[in-house]
């Protein structure tokens, strides 16, 4: 996919009144689609936001309530752009277009349903260098957001590797923070991936630099009824498991027995958890199921990802 040539202006925009504002380092993108009350509690908890840094909002809506932009306006947040998109635009392109008007050398997406905990930006930013292709912080997952206590010194950090893909992607969707020309560079997210866009961007990200993953958790993702697996999990199964081909050729090499493997090893394991939580039997979810009848498909899970974590540190 591409991206339109410049910025353009934006629906509306309110900037610190003092012209010698630093420029923001990170962008933080909103897509957002008819959930204000939710966008509300989005943008508190970046107004929250703890640590030495500047950073600016984009909220991008793809839906026509008058109350989206009223939570925008009535935000805390000092530097922060509202734009409408007409036509809409639909998810992953919505995403895209936070990456197309950003204008800080770093960005992360947070869904308007998700939330940052206020020592996100103090937890990434001194991550932030040249030769990493993202930051990325633990995420807690719920219908509500827990109650969390602040870091009480600097967590462990450690390196995610292109070939634990494998497995799955590095964190759930919030508080992935990238290079914003990177992301450009490489297209954005795919809509063709729909609901594995995000996975499948992650490792593009992990084959162009390093992946860094802060190891307390920083952000919170919203796991509610309704949401995009739910409508899309078969879809989203076939994707995974012909992602998890490509990885295994570009990791392992093509015709790897191995990396044949264990993407047949991690489908089934998704399979199956799909299979334990939707009524619905499609013809790619019994397919993937068979693929527990592959040798030493009763290894625990366990094994194989601490196996998996020694191909990642092996030299190339």
């Amino acid at each position: 996919m591409s991206f339109s040539h410049g910025v353009p202006v934006p629906d509306w925009e309110r900037r610190p009144a003092d012209g010698a504002a630093p420029a923001p380092v990170i962008t933080i993108g909103i897509p957002c689609y008819n959930r204000p009350a939710l966008l509300a509690e989005a943008l508190a908890s970046l107004a929250a936001q703890r640590g030495s840094g500047e950073f600016e909002v984009v909220v991008c809506d793809d839906g026509a309530l008058p109350e989206t932009r009223e939570v925008v306006e009535h935000s805390a947040i000092a530097a922060i752009r509202y734009y409408v998109n007409r036509p809409a635009l639909g998810p992953v392109r919505n995403w895209n277009r936070c990456i197309e008007v950003a204008t800080a050398p770093w960005v992360t997406i947070l869904h308007e349903d998700d939330l940052l905990y206020p020592w996100f930006l103090a937890s990434v930013l001194p991550r932030l260098r040249s030769g990493i292709s993202a930051v990325a912080v633990r995420c807690v997952q719920g219908s509500q957001p827990p109650v969390l206590s602040a870091p009480s010194s600097h967590p462990r950090v450690r390196t995610y590797a292109p070939v634990w893909f494998l497995k799955a992607s590095m964190t759930p969707f919030p508080g992935v923070v990238f290079p914003r020309d990177l992301g450009r560079r490489l297209g954005g997210f795919d809509p063709r991936e729909a609901g594995l866009a995000d996975y499948a961007f992650w490792y593009e990200l992990a084959r162009h630099g390093r992946i860094e993953t802060v190891r307390s958790p920083a952000a919170f993702y919203r796991v509610n009824e309704g949401q995009w697996t739910e409508r899309a999990w078969p879809t989203m199964l076939r994707r995974a498991h012909l992602l998890r081909l490509r990885i295994a050729r570009e990791q392992l090499g093509r015709g790897s027995r191995l990396g044949r493997w264990l993407a047949r090893f991690y489908t089934a394991r998704m399979a199956r958890a799909y299979d334990r939580r939707f009524s619905e039997k499609p013809l790619i979810l019994t397919r993937a199921r068979r693929f527990e009848r592959i040798p030493f498909s009763g290894i625990p899970s366990g094994w194989v990802w601490a196996f998996l974590k020694l191909l990642g540190r092996s030299p190339p």
